[in-house]
């Protein structure tokens, strides 16, 4: 009883309350996004409903078991190498062995559920890049390889991951992920010995080949073939959505109905109109514009307000802490977070292309949720141990 008591004192319930509250709000509305529509395909009306329950206990009950362990079981090389090579083999496997998905090859059906790889990765080079550049600053450079115990150099092993996503195709994966990198390897002091002109030049550089990439889609599709097809198809629509409002557009048009049905307060919570067949997919991209038909845009402001709390939070955590490593690893989960909330938020509304990714903690989705809630956990364990004054150094030998 006294270790629990201890334990609670120490628990950070500013993430893990607004955690809780999101989850449970995102139960909600994926039974409200989804029932209609399983009521007109003639299934049960509550199968999305439970399956969300179930991912989230799962998430809670993960989030619990990581916040309280020792954080070397997750930041040593032998996990990092060993969740590398399930992760590319998983990759691998939905890549070359599944069905198409909307498009993309990113999903391992097990029955009734399935499994995105490439949501574990946002996971997984939080915790590479955040040892890799650790162990730089600590001088390791050339005794520990760095990640991975391994004596292959580790940006190959990240761009092999990198490649598997992008090809699948997942942009909004490949995307999230890349961003991950970047931001770790740009926070660490030690980053390569880049100066701070070096830095700018390269994000400068990636800014370039961004809107000139978008000039490309904007004259065709410049990759070809029908692989790609679905994906430039998100892109035209950005573009100009009522060109296309019948195909391709018909989610970015029927999601600025609903934005525009909803107002101030909204329709009421299980009243909207668009998720009755007009808006595909209702309960996963596109979660945030029933919210807003029928949350209206003051449920929708409290709601986004919370995800960004949680967010903001783990950005504090992360400058609060006085150890490299722990402050790299909340930089990374907090820009995944971040970016993938942007990209949800920017697509409902038209000002971002379409990327297939789901609203933090909200949308429906097993693989989002578990890496979300491992996310939160592992961070609000580095929490408990700066607020007992014990932060863990992983470099230590």
């Amino acid at each position: 009883m006294k270790k629990i008591k201890e334990k609670i004192q120490y628990f950070d319930n500013y993430l893990f309350i607004p955690y809780i509250i999101l989850c449970v709000v995102g139960i909600i509305m994926v039974y409200s996004a989804s029932s209609i529509n399983l009521s007109y395909g003639g299934l049960k009306a509550d199968s999305y409903l439970w399956k969300q329950l179930i991912f989230v206990i799962i998430g809670v009950s993960a989030l619990l078991v990581v916040c309280h362990l020792n954080p070397r079981w997750w930041a040593n090389s032998k996990f990092i190498l060993i969740s590398y090579v399930i992760l590319i083999l998983l990759l691998g496997f939905a890549l070359f062995f599944t069905n198409p998905i909307n498009g993309a090859r990113g999903w391992i059906n097990f029955g009734p559920v399935s499994l995105q790889p490439a949501e574990f990765c946002k996971l997984y080079f939080a915790l590479f890049m955040a040892r890799l550049m650790s162990l730089r600053e600590k001088g390791f450079e050339n005794g520990v390889y760095y990640s991975t115990g391994s004596k292959i150099k580790p940006y190959l092993l990240v761009g092999l991951m990198l490649f598997f996503i992008l090809v699948a195709p997942d942009f909004g994966g490949f995307t999230i992920n890349l961003m991950v990198i970047l931001v770790i390897a740009t926070a660490s002091t030690n980053n390569g010995r880049l100066s701070y002109r070096k830095r700018t030049a390269i994000w400068s550089a990636i800014a370039l080949v961004l809107l000139g990439a978008i000039q490309l889609l904007r004259l065709g599709n410049p990759l070809g073939g029908t692989k790609y097809a679905y994906m430039y198809a998100r892109f035209q629509a950005f573009f100009d959505p009522f060109s296309v409002a019948d195909s391709s557009g018909k989610q970015l048009v029927n999601s600025y109905y609903a934005i525009s049905n909803g107002g101030l307060l909204g329709l009421g919570l299980g009243n909207s109109i668009q998720k009755r067949g007009y808006l595909p997919a209702p309960y996963t991209d596109f979660i945030l514009s029933v919210i807003s038909e029928e949350l209206g845009f003051v449920g929708t402001v409290v709601i986004l307000g919370l995800l960004f709390f949680i967010i903001a939070r783990i950005f504090l955590i992360g400058i609060r802490s006085q150890n490299t490593y722990n402050t790299l690893f909340c930089y990374g989960i907090g820009s995944f977070m971040l970016v993938q909330s942007c990209f949800n938020i920017g697509g409902v509304l038209g000002l971002l292309p379409i990327t297939g990714v789901t609203l933090p903690f909200i949308s429906y989705g097993g693989s989002s949720m578990i890496v979300l809630s491992l996310s939160v956990g592992m961070v609000m364990n580095i929490a408990a141990n700066q607020n007992r004054g014990m932060e863990i150094d992983i470099t230590e030998k």
